[in-house]
């Protein structure tokens, strides 16, 4: 079995469930023919820019709703004491883009990058009960959407340790140091952009918030991890790495290479372990792990200027999480959002949250949180 996170490998039911309350450079070549795309999706030339090597770009469904396939060596990259066991290393990697209906090539608009949760891709806020477009015609957002891949268990990090296929992958170069560029540079944006996302999601929403003060205008995190200090935020990690085929040497320094079932199993590396295989030492963590920023460097937040906005349901183990992030974002002066919602982690809780967030984007000021029976604003 080759692990490839961010591909479509079968969910065992108890990751499901564990997802369910835990938490994604060079200039453009000679192109290609405009790769094929209706009216609603302005043509692309295939190519490579950014780092990003761009396979198709091709509309999906009625809408604006774009798709586009890349290649790149950020995933997947090698690294351990033998060749990677993906064949090849660029695999494809893609990323949805909803565009505004009335969409002008010369013109100026906002970006939200809306990242994935744990068990999900990149499709995931763009159907069944994600819905994206149904969200952002009903909250009123003229901006543009781009949902990107961020992996099935990949937590918006580049991986310090590696797997027992002998790669690793780097989700923060491609998210933030490729993709973005790469949008910026063949979209009409304006260089205003928003990131927010669900479950994992939020937490990776939370996380580069904190690493490129500056890069984001605005950060949106719906039931998000909040804490990898807390052991049951390491216990997904854990779970999450092992249901989706990160079998990790311990910091590469394994000997044992064909000892294959060794790394199945979840407590060989612990939880705490393979927490700092996808993140590095512990020493690292308070440039980023969103708790201990909001306690030791309070003004990253507050840098936001108040639009930081975080969402729970009370029937979900992130509540106590993020009513714990809302009580160090208090306590350090930072100005911020938290709405607590009566519903569990799924999208009864994460629509009406991407809406009123959306429609907080849009320049609504009434600061009352989400309409709807139970929600309340806590802070």
């Amino acid at each position: 079995m080759r692990p490839l996170p961010g591909h479509r490998l079968g969910t065992p039911r108890t990751w499901a469930t564990a997802v369910a309350v835990a938490l994604g450079l060079a200039l453009l070549q000679a192109p290609a023919a405009p790769a094929a795309a209706d009216a609603a999706c302005p043509a692309l030339a295939t190519g490579e820019s950014d780092g990003l090597d761009l396979g198709s770009w091709t509309q999906v469904g009625d809408g604006p709703l774009c798709e586009a396939e890349f290649t790149t060596d950020a995933l997947y990259t090698p690294r351990g004491p033998g060749a990677p066991e993906i064949d090849p290393v660029r695999e494809p990697v893609r990323a949805r883009v909803l565009l505004p209906d009335d969409y002008d090539p010369a013109g100026s608009y906002d970006v939200l990058y809306l990242l994935n949760g744990g068990a999900g891709d990149y499709t995931q806020w763009s159907t069944g009960d994600g819905d994206v477009v149904r969200s952002v015609t009903d909250a009123g957002y003229h901006g543009i959407v781009v949902m990107p891949e961020g992996g099935k268990a990949g937590f918006y990090a580049d991986w310090a340790g590696y797997t027992y296929g002998n790669f690793a992958p780097l989700w923060e170069t491609f998210h933030i140091h490729q993709l973005l560029p790469w949008i910026d540079d063949h979209l009409a944006t304006s260089g205003r952009r928003a990131v927010a996302g669900m479950s994992m999601g939020g937490f990776g929403a939370l996380k580069y918030a904190a690493q490129y003060p500056g890069l984001f205008d605005a950060v949106g995190s719906f039931s998000g991890g909040t804490d990898l200090r807390r052991t049951d935020h390491q216990g997904t990690v854990g779970l999450a790495t092992t249901a989706y085929g990160a079998r990790f040497w311990w910091h590469g320094s394994g000997t044992d290479a064909g000892n294959y079932w060794k790394y199945l199993l979840p407590g060989n590396p612990t939880p705490s372990q393979r927490t700092e295989l996808v993140f590095g030492p512990r020493s690292a963590w308070a440039s980023f792990n969103p708790a201990q920023v909001a306690e030791t460097s309070p003004a990253t937040y507050g840098s936001y200027g108040g639009k930081l906005l975080l969402y729970s349901g009370r029937a979900e183990d992130p509540y106590a999480w993020n009513t714990a992030l809302d009580g160090d974002l208090t306590a350090g002066g930072v100005p911020h959002r938290y709405c607590t919602g009566p519903g569990g982690h799924d999208f009864a809780t994460w629509t009406p949250a991407l809406k009123h967030f959306l429609r907080f984007l849009s320049g609504a000021t009434n600061p009352v949180c989400p309409a709807g029976t139970g929600w309340q604003q806590e802070s």
